[in-house]
C-alpha cells in the first residue's frame, strides 16, 4: 500500500478479499456474511478508519466491526498487510478467487471447478466452449448459460473503465497539467459521459516531449511507448489515457474529432459534403468563396456554424439521428443545479453506512429541499430489511430528526421488493403509511421476457407505487440486463403515471439513455436518484444527470426538479 495510509475503499477491499478466501476455504457462513457486510460498511464509512486507528481509538465502536476484525484492520494499517490474508494468498491461487467472483459461480462452484483443473476465468471460458462443464456437479445447462452471460458482461469492461474510475484518473492527471501551465481539453467517451469508457483523450497545447516529461513526474502514471510518441500513452490507476500534443489553435477541433463517436463524425461528414465542405480532424476545409486553398475554423462552435447547426452538447453526440433531432431544435437539458431533492437513499436501518441523521445533514449541505429515506424491505436479503414494525420505529426517528432540520422535508419511503409473481414485499396497509413507495427487482432474474415484463407491470399497477427503480437490473461489468420489454413497461408506466428511475449508481446507470429518450417521447415521468448508501454516494446524482442529459431530458421531464409542493401533489395522485 506504499507510504500513504490506506483509504476506506482499500480497507474494505481487503476485508472483502478475506471473506472470499474464507468462503473458498469452507469457513463459517455466518462469519463470512458478517465480514462481507462489514466490508460494505467500511467502504462507505464517512470518516477515515486509518486515522481512527492511528489515533488509538477503539475500532469496535464502528458498527459491524468486532474485536477480530479490528485487529485485522489495525495490522493492515500499521504494516501494509495482514498475516491472515497473506496465508490465504499463499494457499489459494488468485485465479480461483477471480472465478468465485463471476456472477453465478460462488464459492462452492469455484471449489468444484478448481478440483476439475479450472483455476482461472480463461479456463472457465474454454470449459464452457467445450461444453464438458455440464458434467460437473452444479453446472447444468441453465447455470452454464447464466455464467456465460456473466462473462459477457465482464468482457465489456476489458481494457475499459467505469465512468467514475475514468473521472478520478483524468482529474488527477489534469491537476498535473494545470500545475505545468498547459492548456488542455478532455475528449473521448468520457466527454460524452458514456457509461463505460473505452477511450480517454486529453488534448494538450504542448509538445509531446513536454507531455512525456510531465507524465514522468506523476507518481500514479505508468508510461508506455517512448519519448517522442504522439499521443503519449499513460495508464493511471488502471485507466488508459492518451495525451495528444497539438498546436494551440487546433485544440478545439481536434478535441471535437476525438470526442466522436465515429458514427456521429460520419454523419457530420455527410452533411458537410452537402454544403461543399470537408470536415477533417483539424476543422472545416473549403466553403463559400474560398479562392485560395483551404480555410479552417478553429473552434467547435464555428464548425457547427459552418454546418448550419447549433452547437451540440457532447452528451447528445451519438449518430446520424442526433443531427436529425438537432435540426428540430435542441432542448435546454437538465442540470445538477435543477435537482431539488433525492428520492432514493439508504441508511443504517438497512444496508447504508450512515445514520439517518447524517444522511439528512448531507442533503441539507447539498441545498436540497427534500430527501426520501428509502431503506430496503425484508425480502431483499439485506439484514435488516424493514418490515411494518421497523418502518414504524424508523418513522419515530424521522420525526425527531425532522424537528432538528425544519429547512428540509424528510419523506418516509421504502424500496420494496417486487416478488417473482409481481406482488410486493409489504402489504398495502403498511405501504399506505409511507410518503413514497419505490419498487425494484432484486431476485429471480432468470425469467422469460414476457414473464419479467408482466411481473413488473403487475407491481406498478398497485396504486400505492410511485417509482420503479433500476428497471432493467443491469450491473455494468457484472450482470447484463434481464430480459425485459422496455417499451411495454414504459407505456404501462405512462398510463399509470408511475415514474421510472435513472439510477445514478455507477454500476447501474439504469435506465440507459435510449430508454430515457423513449421516456421523453412517451411522456413518462423520470426520477434521477443517487441510490446512496453513504454520504459520498449522494454525489451519484451527478452520474444520473449525465445519463438524463444523454436521453435529451429537460427539467420538466424529471420529477425531482419540482418544488416540494409540486412533488407532494404528484405523490398523492393515486391515493385518493
Amino acid at each position: 500500500m506504499g507510504g500513504e495510509l490506506p483509504g476506506n475503499g482499500e480497507l474494505g477491499r481487503l476485508v472483502a478479499e478475506l471473506a472470499d478466501f474464507m468462503a473458498l476455504d469452507g469457513g463459517d457462513s455466518h462469519r463470512i456474511a458478517h465480514y462481507r457486510r462489514a466490508a460494505t460498511v467500511i467502504r462507505r464509512f464517512h470518516h477515515s478508519l486509518s486515522e481512527i486507528i492511528g489515533a488509538g481509538t477503539d475500532l469496535t465502536g464502528v458498527p459491524g466491526i468486532g474485536k477480530g476484525l479490528a485487529g485485522f484492520l489495525g495490522e493492515a494499517v500499521r504494516t501494509g498487510s495482514a498475516r491472515r490474508l497473506e496465508d490465504y494468498r499463499a494457499r489459494i491461487a488468485r485465479g480461483v478467487l477471480d472465478l468465485m467472483r463471476v456472477d453465478g459461480v460462488g464459492a462452492t462452484r469455484a471449489r468444484t471447478l478448481r478440483d476439475a483443473g479450472v483455476d482461472s476465468v480463461e479456463k472457465l471460458e474454454a470449459a464452457l466452449d467445450g461444453r464438458w462443464i455440464h458434467g460437473l456437479d452444479g453446472f447444468g445447462p441453465s447455470v452454464a448459460s447464466h455464467i456465460r452471460r456473466s462473462l459477457e458482461a465482464r468482457r465489456a469492461l476489458r481494457g475499459r473503465s467505469l465512468l467514475p474510475q475514468a473521472d478520478r484518473a483524468v482529474e488527477g492527471f489534469t491537476r498535473v497539467l494545470g500545475r505545468g501551465g498547459i492548456e488542455f481539453s478532455i475528449a473521448g467517451d468520457i466527454r460524452r459521459r458514456a457509461e463505460i469508457v473505452a477511450t480517454t483523450d486529453i488534448v494538450c497545447a504542448a509538445s509531446s516531449g513536454a507531455l512525456w516529461d510531465l507524465a514522468r513526474e506523476c507518481p500514479q502514471a505508468r508510461l508506455e511507448g517512448k519519448r517522442g510518441d504522439n499521443p503519449v500513452p499513460v495508464e493511471v490507476d488502471g485507466v488508459r489515457i492518451r495525451l495528444v500534443a497539438v498546436p494551440r489553435e487546433l485544440l478545439g477541433p481536434i478535441a471535437h474529432h476525438l470526442t466522436g463517436p465515429p458514427a456521429y463524425l460520419d454523419a457530420l461528414a455527410a452533411r458537410a459534403q452537402r454544403y461543399g465542405l470537408d470536415i477533417t480532424p483539424t476543422g472545416i476545409v473549403g466553403g463559400d468563396g474560398a479562392e485560395h486553398g483551404a480555410s479552417r475554423d478553429a473552434g467547435e462552435a464555428a464548425i457547427y456554424g459552418r454546418l448550419r447547426l447549433p452547437w451540440i452538447p457532447p452528451e447528445l453526440r451519438e449518430d446520424g439521428t442526433t443531427l436529425e433531432r438537432a435540426e428540430r431544435g435542441l432542448p435546454s437539458l437538465v442540470t445538477l443545479d435543477d435537482i431539488r431533492g433525492d428520492l432514493h437513499a439508504h441508511t443504517t436501518w438497512s444496508d447504508g453506512a450512515a445514520t439517518l441523521r447524517t444522511m439528512v445533514e448531507a442533503a441539507v449541505a447539498r441545498g436540497y429541499s427534500y430527501i426520501a429515506i428509502t431503506d430496503h424491505s425484508p425480502s431483499t436479503g439485506v439484514v435488516p430489511g424493514l418490515d411494518a414494525d421497523a418502518l414504524r420505529a424508523q418513522a419515530a426517528e424521522i420525526g425527531r430528526v425532522q424537528r432538528d432540520f425544519p429547512g428540509i422535508a424528510i419523506l418516509r419511503g421504502c424500496e420494496v421488493d417486487i416478488l417473482p409473481d409481481g406482488s410486493l414485499d409489504l402489504d398495502d396497509e403498511t405501504l399506505a403509511t409511507l410518503d413514497i413507495v419505490l419498487v425494484s427487482v432484486h431476485s429471480a432474474f432468470a425469467m422469460s421476457r414476457s414473464r419479467m415484463t408482466d411481473r413488473i407491470i403487475r407491481a406498478i399497477r398497485n396504486p400505492l407505487v410511485d417509482v420503479v427503480c433500476h428497471p432493467t437490473g443491469r450491473k455494468l461489468g457484472r450482470r447484463n440486463p434481464y430480459p425485459l420489454d422496455v417499451p411495454a413497461l414504459l407505456e404501462a408506466a405512462h398510463d399509470l403515471d408511475v415514474a421510472v428511475e435513472v439510477n445514478g449508481s455507477p454500476r447501474r446507470l439504469d435506465l440507459d439513455h435510449r430508454g430515457l429518450w423513449l421516456c421523453r417521447e412517451l411522456g413518462v415521468r423520470v426520477v434521477v436518484s443517487s441510490d446512496a448508501h453513504s454520504v459520498a454516494q449522494l454525489d451519484n446524482m451527478g452520474y444520473g444527470i449525465d445519463q438524463a442529459r444523454r436521453g435529451w431530458l429537460q427539467p420538466a421531464h424529471v420529477a425531482n426538479t419540482g418544488e416540494l409542493s409540486t412533488l407532494k401533489q404528484w405523490l398523492g395522485r393515486r391515493r385518493d
